[in-house]
């Protein structure tokens, strides 16, 4: 039972915190040549290995299927390459989502929950979808995504559509949509459409990279 409300509780997370739009419409963009496709996955690998942080702001918004409704939350995002990443939300509500090497904490006002990830093979995919979500890596990762790969008309922006491979993943998930800023080869955003008919949408902005983070900021106490 206890691993069961863990395993749900992840997936709220994840379905919270990875999923990202930039509201493109589908004529704006074409598919890739296989030549292409090679150039890009090599900027965006060679971009993610030369990221050791990012600090950013996020504003979220969660649409229900069901309700058509609307929720919107915003706050900070920590990431370091060291396997570490904590995510803050700060209005309406508070929480923190906290990922440091192989334990998780997850903290309201009310409650803290943690989490050991190689209990779980299902943590640990969650994990990786989280991580690659973020600096990009991990598009080569045939075992979990069957990736096909788009530019906008302008080439300003590429997208990376990734449909999960893994059982698990593809009950939830229906296609994870990676937007890159085709300049810097970093992601800009990120959609996950689950198979339910939700959609979270989460807009990165103010990005900092490489800048210095104190080891408290991932500490779990």
């Amino acid at each position: 039972m206890k691993n069961k409300r863990q395993r749900m509780l992840m997936l709220w997370v994840l379905g919270w915190l990875v999923c990202i739009s930039l509201n493109i419409q589908a004529q704006n963009i074409r598919p890739v040549s296989q030549e292409e496709q090679q150039e890009m996955t090599a900027q965006i690998e060679s971009a993610s290995q030369k990221m050791t942080t990012l600090i950013c702001d996020f504003e979220q918004v969660k649409t229900l299927s069901i309700l058509n409704e609307q929720m919107v939350s915003t706050g900070k995002m920590y990431y370091r390459n060291d396997h570490c990443l904590r995510w803050e939300y700060r209005s309406p509500y508070q929480y923190t989502f906290l990922l440091n090497k192989n334990t998780i904490l997850m903290q309201t006002e009310n409650s803290r929950n943690i989490l050991d990830v190689k209990a779980s093979r299902f943590f640990q995919e969650i994990v990786k979808i989280m991580m690659n979500s973020i600096h990009g890596g991990g598009l080569t990762d045939l075992k979990s995504f069957d990736a096909r790969y788009y530019k906008q008309e302008k080439e300003t922006l590429w997208e990376v559509h990734l449909f999960p491979v893994q059982k698990d993943m593809k009950q939830m998930f229906s296609t994870i949509r990676l937007i890159f800023n085709a300049k810097n080869y970093t992601v800009e955003q990120v959609e996950m459409n689950e198979r339910s008919g939700d959609t979270t949408l989460i807009r990165l902005s103010g990005k900092q990279i490489n800048v210095p983070i104190e080891d408290d900021t991932f500490h779990i106490h």
